[in-house]
């Protein structure tokens, strides 16, 4: 029997507390509460006690979106999906779009937890916690906000308690195979082929940290822009024939150390001066901070900010820089 027919063949009789289906999926209760809250689903029977009690359909769509999500979609992607490949399943008024998120103040004290729920997973090295971890940062809220307060901090976080000796080397390494190999799923799941645009994103010489450049990248291919993601430790001369053969609209440089903040002010430069119609070059990561002034050639912009505002930056940028773009002036940022 196909999937599809199962999932459309199994029983809306409403038999199982909440407890049970824990026990039948292995999803957290606050996971499919959250998205019964924002995608309509699963729809579980209110007695009137207001208990919840959910049928064997239920428990078949909360596995069948479990599934997805650990192959590496969103929660919306799977529930989009599902909507597509099993459109018997669901009722008419299925919610397609989330609700209005939560106040971030009353979201805080939640995200702190899976902030801790995941330091402390990685302190286990038990990727299978800390990818649940992820897993329910992706289900609660938005990518950009599981990215952003989530994940990225948490890294942060971690690093500091490493320079403090509170936990090894090893740790933070774990912690960072961990999320970037959960993020560069993502990022291959979203990435289109064509867009708006082309992007070559690479960390300078000697930069190791990529998870913020493969945020941004996400947030960047969600928008409909083609990535060409070349990772950690990128030597100038391969940047700059990779430039050459792809010939981007712009060039996105991170560094998060101030040895690669050197670096990559001297690369950006060699970039600008090599090329015979060098694109613009964006560069910014922490590693900036602690430089004072940083100097910008023509043609190169410093970028500060979230992801979500340096995603908007580089849209302008490149507007900035199109016979046909929306902006006709050099954007100051």
């Amino acid at each position: 029997m196909s999937e599809r027919r199962a999932l459309g063949h199994l029983s809306r009789e409403p038999l199982y507390n909440t407890r049970a289906v824990v026990q039948s999926t292995d999803v957290p209760a606050d996971t499919f509460r959250a998205w019964e809250r924002r995608y309509g689903l699963p729809r579980p029977h209110r007695t009137s006690g207001n208990q919840r009690l959910y049928s064997e359909r239920d428990i078949g769509v909360i596995s069948w979106l479990r599934d997805r999500t650990n192959e590496g979609m969103t929660i919306s992607q799977a529930v989009n999906r599902l909507r597509i490949e099993h459109p018997d399943v669901l009722r008419a008024d299925l919610a397609s779009e989330p609700v209005e998120a939560s106040s971030a103040a009353g979201s805080e004290p939640q995200l702190s937890l899976l902030r801790e729920r995941l330091i402390a997973a990685v302190a286990d090295y038990d990727d299978i916690a800390g990818e649940r971890v992820i897993d329910e940062a992706l289900a609660l809220f938005s990518l950009e906000e599981a990215c952003t307060k989530v994940i990225e901090p948490t890294l942060i976080e971690i690093g500091e308690r490493w320079s403090r000796n509170e936990l090894s080397v090893t740790a933070e390494h774990f912690a960072t195979r961990l999320v970037t190999r959960r993020l560069s799923t993502i990022f291959n799941l979203v990435s289109p082929s064509t867009g708006r645009g082309t992007v070559v994103a690479a960390c300078a010489p000697t930069e190791e940290h990529e998870v913020g450049l493969l945020i941004l990248s996400i947030f960047l291919a969600r928008r409909n822009w083609r990535v060409i993601y070349l990772g950690a430790n990128v030597p100038s001369d391969d940047l700059i024939d990779t430039v050459r053969q792809v010939s981007p609209d712009i060039v996105c440089l991170s560094a998060t150390t101030v040895l690669a903040a050197e670096r990559a002010t001297e690369v950006v430069t060699e970039v600008i001066a090599r090329l015979e119609s060098p694109p613009p070059v964006a560069f910014g990561g922490r590693g900036f901070w602690a430089m004072g002034h940083v100097a910008q050639p023509a043609g190169a912009y410093y970028l500060a900010g979230s992801a979500s505002q340096i995603t908007d930056q580089l849209a302008e940028i490149v507007a900035s820089h199109s016979p046909n773009g929306q902006l006709n002036r050099p954007l100051s940022v």
